[in-house]
């Protein structure tokens, strides 16, 4: 059952960091056609740096859930060699938890900044596009980030309970063996 989730997750996360790519080359597209007018025409294109800060949030939002399943985050594996397998892979669980933590509370944070933004009725400068349904778009993203993160500590927990669980291995190729072993 937990392969299954976490390929589903895998699946998932990709379709955001897609997402989170196209945002990201859409500002490079309005950024240069922006220098293009400014070069050519001497006529800046109204509104580009204000979509500019929102769809940067949002891309880099779209790759944290993507990271996490995959086990992209910066691991400290020093530990690892000084102690048991069994005693590592409690370490990792630890970890996972932490992780689960501080996503949990940037998500919680978000939300907070989201409402914050609703409430003031705050605009972008130049367009005075609403900017709290991108801040809830960012937010919801961060919560799916969160969810991610369970299953990764799931995970990690199975593989405490039962060490040659077939799940992800840290080490691998991100995403290569996801529920290696295992049928859908």
């Amino acid at each position: 059952m937990l392969s299954g989730l976490e390929r589903a997750a895998l699946a998932g996360t990709r379709t955001l960091s897609i997402i989170g790519l196209v945002a990201l080359m859409g500002l490079a597209t309005m950024t240069l056609a922006d220098g293009l007018m400014r070069w050519l025409a001497n006529q800046p294109i109204q509104g580009v740096r204000d979509l500019g800060a929102l769809t940067i949030a949002v891309a880099v939002s779209c790759s944290l859930p993507m990271v996490l399943i995959e086990r992209g985050n910066i691991t400290i594996r020093a530990v690892d060699t000084m102690v048991s397998p069994a005693l590592g892979r409690i370490c990792n669980v630890f970890a996972a938890l932490l992780v689960g933590v501080m996503v949990f509370a940037m998500a919680w944070q978000f939300y907070l900044y989201a409402e914050k933004m609703t409430r003031a009725h705050e605009t972008t400068w130049v367009l005075h596009i609403p900017v709290a349904p991108f801040w809830y778009g960012v937010d919801a993203i961060l919560w799916c980030a969160v969810l991610v993160q369970a299953i990764v500590a799931a995970r990690e927990i199975a593989r405490v309970i039962e060490p040659d669980d077939p799940g992800i291995d840290p080490g691998a190729d991100p995403g290569a063996n996801i529920g290696a072993g295992t049928t859908p």
